[in-house]
């Protein structure tokens, strides 16, 4: 959370340069793991997570240690090849929870997660700018680095389990093919991460048009952190639940409920108006995250949840211009109900490829029948 912010401080108050050619900088490297996180799911997968991890760490460790002083040109080519060999937090804990939690309880673990996430928005950038303030931009970059090699090489040590038990398979086995891991229920899936992904941006941009537009620009980062809170109470109830809606329906509810928050006044009415999509925040990062683990194929979770994530930078990616156009040509209505619309859309679209559907098992033989029976 924090990298974007501390990259910006850096090369426009330290190095100098625009925000346009900071801004570049942080795209190149975003859009490297964006495109290296299925590639390192597919290495988990085949070698496991302590290699991948120690690879991880050497290449953020040299791009890090090195970043504060590289020049430009250099830094243009080094950001995406760090971006590449970088291993996302969010896939290591969501493998964790699928390795180590049964599947009955996994939608509680994803909704733990889905918290802890919502802090690091809260905590992350606010450390790097006090720490980018207080002590230099440089130093910040460093001490950004160092916290992730580190992080590394304590998950390396602790080495969690990545897979079920009943999944472990010999070392040559062979990988699933893409064909067979990349299902239509997992596409309809990251599609809806992708739309969930979006909000958070969008509706960030989308609250401080409106509070601009009615003269009250200090409420910005109460609302803000309103729609963090409200979101994590949201996360709280839906990890208690014992029965839950299915991801799609879930994400199509966030989705219909920000599309009218843009006819909502200043403060109180923009807070209140915010309220029902802060509180499906949380719960539709948390039910997306269970039904990719349940899509994902034994032998290419690493994958599948990697492309998770992937679609979930992605759909952040996309919400700001999405709402900033609409903001542009139509104001802060507009900005809202078009993220809206577009969450509720590719929701809705992905409902039947993500209905479940019954495993046929062959029927049993008499002889079969009484082996079975004998050895249970």
């Amino acid at each position: 959370m924090a990298v974007p912010l501390v990259l910006t401080l850096h090369l426009t108050t330290t190095r100098h340069l625009g925000y346009a050619q900071a801004g570049l900088v942080i795209a190149l490297w975003t859009a490297g793991a964006a495109v290296g996180s299925p590639f390192q799911g597919r290495r988990i997968d085949r070698h496991g997570l302590r290699p991948v991890l120690i690879v991880a760490a050497v290449g953020q460790a040299l791009f890090w240690g090195f970043a504060a002083g590289l020049p430009y040109p250099a830094l243009l080519v080094a950001a995406p090849l760090s971006g590449l060999v970088l291993v996302q937090g969010s896939t290591i804990s969501r493998l964790a929870i699928t390795g180590l939690v049964p599947e009955e309880s996994r939608h509680t673990a994803f909704a733990v997660d889905s918290l802890l996430t919502t802090v690091s928005y809260l905590t992350g950038p606010s450390l790097a700018v006090l720490l980018a303030t207080q002590t230099s931009t440089a130093l910040a970059v460093r001490g950004l680095g160092l916290l992730l090699v580190v992080n590394f090489l304590v998950v390396t040590v602790r080495n969690p389990r990545v897979r079920p038990r009943a999944e472990d398979r010999p070392s040559d086995a062979p990988l699933p093919s893409l064909r067979q891991w990349l299902n239509r229920g997992l596409i309809a899936t990251c599609a809806c991460a992708l739309a969930a992904g979006m909000f958070a941006s969008g509706t960030e941009l989308g609250i401080v048009g409106a509070l601009r537009q009615h003269g009250q620009t200090a409420w910005i980062g109460p609302v803000l952190v309103g729609v963090a809170l409200g979101s994590m109470a949201g996360g709280l109830v839906y990890g208690s639940l014992s029965r839950r809606p299915p991801a799609a329906l879930t994400v199509a509810a966030l989705g219909a409920v920000t599309i009218p928050v843009g006819l909502a006044g200043g403060v109180p009415w923009l807070a209140l108006a915010m309220l029902p999509a802060a509180l499906l925040n949380a719960p539709a990062f948390a039910s997306t995250a269970t039904a990719a683990s349940t899509f994902a194929v034994s032998g290419a979770r690493a994958s599948a949840l990697s492309l998770y994530s992937t679609a979930t930078a992605a759909g952040a990616a996309l919400g700001g211009p999405v709402v900033g156009t609409a903001l542009d040509h139509g104001g802060t209505s507009w900005g809202f109900a078009a993220v809206g619309l577009f969450i509720l859309l590719v929701s809705l679209s992905a409902v039947p490829a993500m209905r479940p559907r019954a495993v046929a098992v062959p029927a049993l033989s008499d002889t079969s029948a009484h082996l079975a029976k004998e050895s249970l």
